[in-house]
């Protein structure tokens, strides 16, 4: 992504006082219940303000959710595009780039996971307005398309969108291994299983020491169980 998307318009949360209070309550407010699920009243209670302060900073719920969803996209877009351009070739370096970008902010991811199930409207209207916005996704594609051209059957952009969300999907709902598992995996552990399995698949992978890449006891819970690809 060049430098383009992020200068359109300011980027992040505004500055330090009830304006950002607002933005990270409806950031947490978004993320746990999707724009549709999320109440204004919420929102104010989370920033300890009413709602009428809340209509002098944004003239509208879908205002707010617009410039955060905006925000997170950017915000990602640009992680992504350092890693493509600074990291691996090939497959590995769209998979690795979506996925640490993913990690790094939680909770941005969730706001990400529940607009894509709610079928893109919002993000859709955004790239309508600022194509450039997608602009990330076709570098991506094309990275992935470079390195895979006799690849018959993988639309590039597709790949790249599943990847996306899958990332999102994982970044978001680490949490959700804990009743799995005798104990949490430590971050760097869930981050390297994931990779191999969005890589991968469930097809045995390989480490860049030539071995089949699951992780010795050194792994804790996720070496005794094989992480999410189980035993090999």
């Amino acid at each position: 992504m060049d430098g383009s998307v992020a200068n359109v318009r300011r980027v992040g949360p505004p500055r330090p006082g009830i304006a950002e209070r607002i933005w990270d309550a409806a950031r947490t407010e978004f993320s746990r219940r999707g724009y549709h699920g999320a109440r204004v009243q919420g929102i104010a209670r989370g920033a300890t303000c009413n709602v009428a302060l809340i209509y002098r900073h944004w003239a509208s719920k879908r205002a707010l959710y617009l410039d955060i969803l905006r925000a997170v996209w950017v915000s990602a877009a640009a992680e992504i595009a350092t890693l493509v351009e600074g990291g691996p070739d090939g497959p590995e370096a769209v998979v690795s780039a979506y996925l640490d970008a993913m990690m790094k902010d939680p909770m941005g991811a969730q706001i990400l996971i529940r607009e894509f199930l709610d079928g893109a409207p919002f993000l859709s209207a955004l790239a309508g307005t600022e194509p450039a916005l997608l602009e990330p996704v076709r570098q991506a594609a094309a990275t992935l398309g470079a390195h895979r051209p006799d690849a018959s059957g993988v639309e590039p952009i597709l790949a790249v969108v599943t990847v996306g969300g899958l990332a999102a999907l994982v970044a978001s709902a680490q949490e959700a291994s804990r009743p799995f598992l005798p104990e949490p995996l430590p971050p760097d552990v869930w981050r390297n299983h994931v990779f191999e399995l969005l890589l991968h698949g469930l097809a045995p992978g390989r480490a860049p020491d030539g071995s089949n890449g699951t992780l010795s006891s050194a792994g804790g819970a996720a070496g005794a169980h094989g992480g999410l690809n189980g035993p090999r």
